[in-house]
């Protein structure tokens, strides 16, 4: 194969061999398998050096004048700093300064002089190092600086090392860890290209845990200044410039591996793990478990001495690490690791994280399982002490037995007196087996138990699933029929019988099984409406058991004086004769409560509506009333048939005694029907009141003769008398001819006095009927603002020309359906749009937008809306255009996000933002830089979760943003949003940004500023509730409320701690409690 032919994977295979370490064995068989390009191991070293690809850095000499001279002008005229980096591989700052002494000499005058800089060598970037802009002091006796003397005793250290910054302290949680106890790690052996594709998986993880937008350097490239500024962030400092010590190191070969895992110790004990934005996943968990047991076997943790040394500590650190490994042990079914660490008196009853049930005791685990592993881990647990009935959950692990089938575990919890609450029972009628499902009735206290006022008893659940002996074993037992039983119904939440829980199985022996044992069939709840069992097998289509219960003596009359539709309307809907035929004859209700007053339906009426001819002349016998006023078009039961064009029900309905029509009619249904209406003499009159919309009908139908026909007969001169319903919101003939493309339709409508309106305008820019000279033609004389039809232009692509050579006014709010502005890439929802300005942001196109902000003066206001609305689209080629046109700084946005339920999809939460809010939130530093300089940098706004800018800033753990802002006097203790608020103190505690918390705490932030009223946590709560050990304990040390007032704050962060299964965090929480408890007695 050619060596011109592997050019075009030249990107690939570099990513593969440079950037993530693989071996050349690994990229030719990827290369193979994926592509099908074999080749040998020589070949491709030829290849790699003819492109120049090198996977250990060797730098050129022509390469550093240009960097040279890049780093000079960058500090002369920018005052930045640079990073530098070759072919994917940062070059360390000590290097680069060699190589700036020895090769990069750049001459003053080509530094003064304005000719163009050279060429940008290939694979060299420079760009400014991310800093975090803060020097903070660790003066506090934090548990991880502690938990280093564990990993690092004094005797390991060797006589260069600097000394650690290990502080006494009369507040000191806990004694300091007796050097007995070392958990010194060893360091793993990698090759040099194997740690670089491991410091790259850090830099990835402590990316997603800080969510970073927007850094100058590429988040494919591994930058020292990126970790060290995370590090800052996140991780106290043992000693001053530690952490840009340790960043040079993990992206060099000076990396002994030891760094590496204090890192990711450090990260697990702080409970900081990486979050996908759509939430915790299967494989991510697993992968993350899979993770903390390499980590264990790499830093030689793994065996039963070094889990006794880590138990036995008590410190905080250790504790925590420990049940992040106890959890992940579990999820992967390590038994031996599981075995260990009880037996070194791991607590058996702590919470573990899952992804299908949240958190849940370990024993709890185990009983989910399905497999062999199960049985064996709940005699594990077991014999450590776990506990078989929780005292406070409904859900035991032998509820989990039962819902994952696993007889073996339910054996066992049983044979261990486990309690069959409720919602076992109920759960337990998903059994495989008739047997098992019997054991667990027969250990059952009460079967008529439930768990929940809203759920189930067992006797519902079996009845839902047609299981007449469990029915039986269940009635046999004592269980009631008399209850009531929320069901779906009607796209709604609706209540039901036990009986009606077994029509809707449509099984008959399940019905008779019931009534066998005595179910009331007319049963009396006081009054409460409830969906009889008769309406439902009439909605679920069962002739048979609408009969059945028929015959057994339901109270036909009742069910349709206690409901908003009668059976007979909901049998003629789905048009069964025999339905209606058997309702009748039991004396179901034909007929409205009054004929002298409106209604909104009948069955007549529905049976018209459905098209079933049969069905009419069946009521029509059954002495149907034939002239009711119905509140809803059509209206009348003669206006429905000559709605449907039935001529055969016309007849009938006119034969019977029918005469009124009424003054609803929205269409006629066919030619044949306007003619007979004609020579009757009733045609004029009803196209004196509703011509307008019966002829759109017909435009909108493509029945052209009959819009012809009444084109003849003036249709399009009607509507004079008005009409009581609101029909502004109709389309107009005209508007229905052009959105048909029937323009030469539209050209009659317009020779016959059409009024062309903004709508109509609108309508004509469809591209499938765009043309150019019709809509010259509906703009002459037009001399109205059209913020549609301009904003449908936008969206459309089309050039505005036409409109700003007639002079249209564009302002105003366009009236276009969502589908116009909704974005489906977006998963938040944009309010409509108040100018065709926002049109022209949601489309990104930079031409258009300039030409309408260019057309006509705008106000700041809607040009602030639009500036908002780009920040939040993330249409960034926008943004200089929009600040130029003095947008109101002020302006906000309301977006919302989608949410889904049982019926599909919903408006979920809704968030608002001014333009310096979303410019933060989005993390456009540039824009928000300049927006500060006017705007209220302290603005909260009303609303559920809102945020002040600098709030915004702490939550993406931005300090450029954050700096920036206090620089322009925003407050660090800016007050929450009523609703889901947070100070940025909570914030960066909850977040576990211990750095950002110590600088707020240093500008005078409260430790105990109360939470937000709904939905908010304390910095104490926010630390505990997400297990940010060291965090916690540097709030501690500012010496929080934990008694008097504060006492109930105190105690709901102890348990969103064991909530969450931080029971390390907890422990703290007690331990200083105590502690403050003893020093006021």
């Amino acid at each position: 194969m050619a060596d011109s032919e592997w050019d075009a994977f030249r990107p690939e295979i570099e990513r593969l061999y440079v950037y993530e370490s693989k071996p050349l064995s690994a990229v030719l068989e990827y290369m193979a398998t994926k592509y099908s390009m074999v080749t040998s191991r020589a070949k491709l070293n030829r290849l790699l050096d003819a492109w120049g690809i090198e996977k250990n850095l060797i730098t050129r000499p022509e390469e550093w004048p240009y960097i040279g001279r890049k780093i000079l002008k960058r500090k002369r005229d920018d005052k930045k700093e640079s990073e530098i980096h070759i072919r994917g591989e940062q070059v360390q700052p000590e290097n680069v300064r060699k190589k700036l002494y020895r090769e990069a000499y750049v001459p003053t005058r080509d530094l003064i002089s304005n000719a163009p800089s050279p060429e940008t060598p290939e694979g060299v970037l420079v760009w400014t190092p991310a800093s975090p802009g803060m020097r903070l002091n660790w003066n506090t006796p934090l548990p991880w600086l502690r938990f280093l003397q564990l990993l690092h005793p004094p005797h390991a250290q060797g006589p260069n090392s600097p000394s650690p910054l290990v502080v006494s302290s009369p507040s000191s949680t806990f004694p300091a860890p007796s050097p007995s106890s070392s958990l010194a790690i060893s360091s793993p052996g990698k090759s040099y290209a194997m740690y670089r594709a491991v410091n790259r998986e850090l830099l990835q993880r402590l990316s997603s845990i800080i969510p970073w937008g927007r850094l100058n350097s590429p988040p494919s490239i591994q930058s020292s200044s990126k970790t060290a500024a995370a590090l800052t962030i996140l991780m106290p400092e043992q000693f001053k410039g530690q952490h840009q010590s340790l960043s040079s190191k993990l992206s060099s070969s000076r990396n002994s591996g030891k760094d590496l895992l204090a890192v990711e110790l450090f990260l697990l004990s702080n409970n900081l793990i990486p979050h996908a934005r759509e939430g915790r996943s299967t494989r991510g968990m697993r992968s993350e478990d899979e993770r903390v047991m390499k980590m264990l076997k790499d830093s030689s943790w793994g065996d039963s001495k070094h889990l006794r040394i880590l138990l036995s500590t008590h410190e905080p650190s250790a504790e925590a690490i420990a049940e992040k490994v106890f959890a992940s042990s579990l999820r992967l079914k390590d038994l031996e690791t599981v075995r260990m660490m009880l037996e070194a008196q791991m607590d058996p009853n702590g919470k573990i994280e899952t992804v299908e049930y949240g958190m849940l005791t370990p024993l709890q685990f185990a009983a989910s399982l399905a497999d062999d592993d199960g049985a064996e881990l709940v005699d594990l647990l077991v014999a450590h002490g776990a506990d078989v009935n929780p005292s406070v959950d409904e859900y035991p692990p032998l509820f989990y037995a039962i819902q994952a089938n696993n007889t073996i575990c339910m054996d066992k919890l049983l044979l261990q007196r486990a309690v069959v609450t409720p919602a076992c029972l109920s759960a337990a009628t998903r059994l495989d087996t008739f047997e098992a499902f019997e054991e667990i009735v027969d250990s059952c206290y009460d079967v008529n138990a439930r768990a929940g006022l809203q759920d189930h008893s067992a006797l519902a659940e079996a009845v839902q699933i047609g299981n007449v002996p469990m029915i039986q074993l269940l009635l046999a037992k004592g269980a009631k029929m008399d209850e009531l039983v929320a069901i779906e119904f009607e796209q709604d939440t609706a209540t039901t019988t036990i009986l009606g829980l077994g029509v809707l199985t449509r099984k008959l022996e399940v019905i008779r099984s019931l009534l066998d044992h005595g179910v009331d069939i007319n049963p009396d709840f006081d009054g409460f409406p409830f969906i009889s069992p008769l309406t439902l097998a009439v909605e679920v289509g069962r002739i048979d058991i609408v009969i059945f219960l028929l015959q057994e003596g339901v109270d036909v009359k009742a069910i349709d004086e206690g409901s908003d539709k009668t059976l007979l309307e909901r049998a003629a809907s789905k048009k069964n004769l025999a339905y209606c035929e058997a309702l009748l004859a039991y004396g179901a209700k034909l007929n409205g409560e009054n004929a002298s007053s409106a209604n909104e339906s009948s069955a007549l009426l529905v049976a018209l509506m459905s098209g079933s001819t049969e069905i009419v002349a069946l009521f029509i016998a059954a002495h149907a009333r034939l002239n009711d006023y119905y509140t809803k078009p059509p209206g009348s039961v003669l206006g429905a048939a000559i709605e449907m064009g039935d001529m055969t029900s016309i007849h009938m309905l006119l034969t019977a005694g029918a005469r009124l029509i009424g003054m609803k009619i929205r269409k006629i249904g066919n030619l044949e029907t306007a003619q007979f209406l004609q020579g009757n003499g009733v045609l004029r009159n009803l196209l004196i009141v509703s011509g307008s919309r019966i002829l759109a009908a017909a435009i909108t139908y493509r029945q052209l003769d009959l819009a012809q026909y009444l084109l003849d007969h003036d249709a399009d001169l009607g509507d004079q008398l008005g009409r009581e319903d609101n029909s502004s919101v109709e389309q107009s003939p005209l508007e229905a001819a052009i959105e048909q493309g029937n323009l030469r339709l539209a050209e009659v409508l317009l020779d016959r006095g059409a009024k062309v309106t903004d709508g109509v305008l609108a309508g004509a820019m469809r591209p499938s009927h765009f043309d150019a000279r019709f809509q010259r033609r509906l703009l002459a004389g037009f001399h109205e603002s059209a913020p549609s039809a301009v904003g449908a232009a936008i969206v459309y692509g089309h050039p505005l020309g036409l409109f700003q050579e007639a002079n249209v006014d564009p302002r105003g709010t366009p009236q276009l359906e969502s589908s116009y502005f909704q974005l489906d890439e977006c998963d938040f929802e944009i309010p409509s749009p108040e100018s065709v300005l926002e049109l022209g942001v949601v489309m990104g196109n930079k031409e258009g937008l300039l030409s309408l902000l260019e057309w006509i003066p705008w106000s700041a206001d809607l040009v602030g809306r639009a500036l908002t609305l780009a920040i939040l689209l993330e249409e960034q080629q926008l943004l200089d255009i929009l600040m130029k046109f003095c947008p109101d700084v002020a302006q906000e946005i309301t977006i919302s996000y989608h949410d889904s339920d049982d019926f599909g999809t919903v408006s979920g939460n809704k968030d608002t933002y001014t333009p310096l809010q979303a410019a933060v939130k989005h993390q456009h530093i540039k824009v928000a830089t300049e927006l500060a300089k006017s705007a209220d940098v302290n603005f909260l706004g009303n609303g559920a979760r809102r945020r002040t800018p600098l709030q915004h800033a702490v939550e993406n753990g931005n300090m450029e943003l954050v700096n920036m802002l206090l620089k322009r006097g925003a407050r660090a203790d800016g007050a929450p949003a009523e609703d889901g608020g947070a100070t940025a103190l909570q914030i960066a505690s909850l977040r576990g940004y211990i750095g950002i918390a110590q600088r707020m705490l240093d500008l005078g932030a409260d430790v105990n500023e109360g939470p937000a009223k709904l939905n908010g946590r304390t910095a104490l709560q926010g630390a505990a509730e997400y297990g940010r050990i060291d965090m916690l304990h540097m709030l501690l040390d500012k010496g929080p409320l934990v008694v008097g007032d504060a006492e109930r704050h105190y105690h709901k962060a102890v348990d969103l701690a064991e909530r969450n299964g931080h029971m390390a965090a907890a422990k703290i929480l007690r331990h200083f409690r105590s502690t403050v408890e003893l020093s006021l007695s």
